[in-house]
């Protein structure tokens, strides 16, 4: 199922809006402090993102249908590295180019995530092959695009 994510810009508490492969508005992310809510169309609860206050890297505690997992970024000055931690996923490609592939232990994939339908840069488009991992990518993509990422390093006059 592919999904397409973009960036909201309406209001201080939304994040993204999701459509479905129609256009049609499927998902609406939302932030209150160091959590994040996706509800459907319907208003419901579907993922909580939950940010851990942790000093050097990114933690997210993502729960959704009573499943929990956490995903780490740790921002190098080398590399970006992704880390799960309560699964067997893992992330392959290039997570500072936003573009990557959510994989499983056994080699299946999961979900690719890639930027598509924006040409300014705040359009994503999410492929999800596992339907039982639906919320759980999606929270993914959302904690990889909230870290503002840049191709080049520059010195910053503070």
């Amino acid at each position: 199922m592919k999904l397409y994510i973009k960036r909201d810009k309406t209001s201080d508490d939304s994040l993204f809006v999701i459509f479905d492969e129609l256009g049609n508005e499927k998902y609406n992310v939302t932030r209150s402090k160091n959590t994040i809510y996706m509800f459907d169309s319907d208003n419901t609860l579907r993922l909580k993102v939950k940010q851990l206050p942790l000093p050097a890297i990114r933690a997210y505690s993502l729960t959704a249908d009573n499943r929990s997992i956490k995903f780490i970024i740790n921002s190098r000055p080398t590399a970006l590295n992704c880390y799960y931690y309560g699964t067997s996923w893992h992330i392959r490609g290039d997570v500072f180019a936003k573009s990557f592939d959510i994989i499983d232990a056994d080699n299946s994939m999961i979900a690719t995530h890639c930027k598509r339908f924006s040409d300014s840069g705040d359009g994503y488009e999410l492929n999800v092959f596992s339907e039982h991992s639906e919320y759980l990518s999606i929270g993914t993509a959302i904690c990889v695009n909230l870290c503002a990422t840049v191709d080049n390093r520059v010195v910053q006059t503070v």
